[in-house]
């Protein structure tokens, strides 16, 4: 009797399982730095007024930096050999590290520098630029591709690191809440930030750790040590790979509906519903509820979203069409937003932006599993156009466009804050700025997070109808990768 033969692309428990845990550190520290790092700078770092300034300032400088950086970094992946532990990995627990160490460094301003603006510079931009060269090095997609060659057992990768990295990221957006309680028995804001985030970032570097040991890469592209893949290459990549470029496009555009949405919530929720506008006085119980039911608001309907987008992407029957319908709820969800603001109604109860933001989160949850299904499917087009394994070239660009929104939207907040004089006690939490600025500057909030994202999202919608890959060619990709 003939032994079966083991299928090499079909996946374990344990696969499963790894991939979800090892995305831990860089979820929170995304979340925390998106959610939570301006507000950090400007209401209970100790710095005053210049918090917004110093935010701004650095997060443009990122940028730049990373406009270097990202490529550097995806070449010296592309270029690594595979060795003993793989050839994707190592890079990955690296990033565990340095994003862990500089996400801690952020949050712990020492006291001992707070009279020198010099200092306190060194120190963020130091930390800062530690997190944002472990977050370029952690590539998912690059371990997604080498455990497995088969479309669909890619598809079941996604959803455990999704589901798992969405909870992470909105228990960090209910830190202000877990800070309030702790800030019970230690009286300092800023101490305890430093102390819940710390702790957090050392249980999340654990448990990615955990989950990187225990998956194995399989599957990489034979290499010609005669045709290296070349730095330079990336202006190649995004000139001759079309599938590239557009999706580039689309992500350029409704890559900012989260990211404005996330980056405003906290604020808006601060001043709209928990704030005294006679006084500048917070009511500090009723703003740790309500982001934590905007915590949870936003965690269940991404998790349901990510949980019913692969069969619905199925019935759909591309996963390019479902990625266009949810981008045009993403769109329609933010402009509500807008005219709910415009026509008096948003103030008056946070119930219509929550489930305004409930819409949102619904439809970007169900969105992940189209979008990195076509993210995926660019480098191996990549692959099969050019003959060259350039797969972290290929991330690195995503990588450095979702960075680069991130920044943009915080930086936006930090120029609506310096131009109003925004400043806030970091030990009491009251308003000591000119109060008759903050409508004006909820109205700006809510252009942010709602009107632009969603005439980003119709942009995107039609830029989406550029997309190269047919079926005809989809199906010759998977014969070619499957030789």
């Amino acid at each position: 009797m003939s032994k079966k033969v083991k299928d090499p692309n079909k996946l374990r428990f344990k696969d499963y399982f790894g991939t979800t845990l090892m995305g831990s550190t860089d979820a929170l520290s995304s979340g925390v730095i998106t959610g939570l790092f301006m507000l950090y700078l400007t209401d209970y770092a100790g710095i005053g007024k210049w918090g917004a300034i110093l935010g701004t300032a650095l997060l443009m400088f990122a940028r730049i930096f990373d406009a270097v950086n990202d490529p550097i970094e995806g070449w010296i992946m592309d270029r690594a050999k595979v060795g003993k532990y793989g050839k994707y990995r190592p890079f990955l627990l690296l990033s565990v590290l340095f994003s862990m160490s500089g996400i801690i460094g952020l949050f712990a301003l020492p006291s001992g520098i707070m009279k020198s603006p010099v200092f306190i510079c060194v120190w963020v931009i130091f930390f800062y630029l530690l997190y944002d060269i472990g977050a370029s090095f952690f590539a998912p997609n690059l371990m997604y591709r080498t455990m497995t060659l088969d479309p669909n057992e890619r598809g079941k990768l996604l959803v455990g690191p999704r589901i798992f990295g969405m909870i992470i990221g909105v228990l960090s957006a209910a830190f202000i809440s877990i800070i309030n309680t702790i800030n019970v028995n230690i009286g300092n804001m800023h101490k305890s930030f430093a102390l819940v985030i710390g702790t957090f970032m050392v249980v999340s570097g654990v448990i990615s750790a955990i989950g990187l040991l225990i998956i194995r890469e399989k599957h990489h592209a034979e290499r010609d040590e005669e045709d290296n893949v070349k730095i330079t290459d990336i202006f190649g990549l995004i000139k001759e790979n079309k599938a590239l470029r557009i999706k580039l496009l689309d992500a350029l555009f409704s890559g900012f509906i989260w990211t404005f949405l996330f980056a405003t919530m906290a604020y808006y929720t601060k001043w709209a519903y928990c704030a005294d506008l006679t006084t500048g006085a917070v009511d500090t119980s009723r703003f740790g509820l309500l982001t934590m039911i905007s915590s949870m608001l936003m965690m269940f309907p991404l998790i349901i979203g990510t949980l019913v987008a692969s069969p619905i992407m199925k019935k759909v029957g591309s996963p390019l069409k479902f990625h266009k319908i949810l981008i045009l709820i993403q769109a329609l969800g933010c402009l509500a937003l807008f005219v709910l603001e415009m026509v008096g109604l948003l103030r008056l109860s946070p119930i219509p932006f929550f489930l305004c933001a409930v819409v949102v989160a619904t439809a970007i949850g169900a969105d992940y599993i189209p979008g990195e299904t076509l993210n995926i499917e660019v480098m191996d087009y990549e692959i099969y156009r050019a003959g060259k394994d350039r797969s972290a070239l290929c991330n690195a660009c995503n990588k450095f466009l979702s960075k680069a929104q991130s920044s943009v939207s915080t930086g936006l907040i930090g120029v609506i804050l310096i131009a109003i004089g925004y400043e806030v006690d970091s030990v009491t939490d009251t308003y000591l700025g000119d109060l008759s600025a903050i409508p004006g500057m909820l109205k700006w909030f809510i252009v942010i997070m709602g009107l632009i994202p969603g005439i980003f999202g119709i942009i995107s919608f039609f830029i989406l109808g550029k997309y190269p890959v047919t079926d005809e060619i989809r199906n010759k990709m998977k014969s070619s990768d499957n030789k």
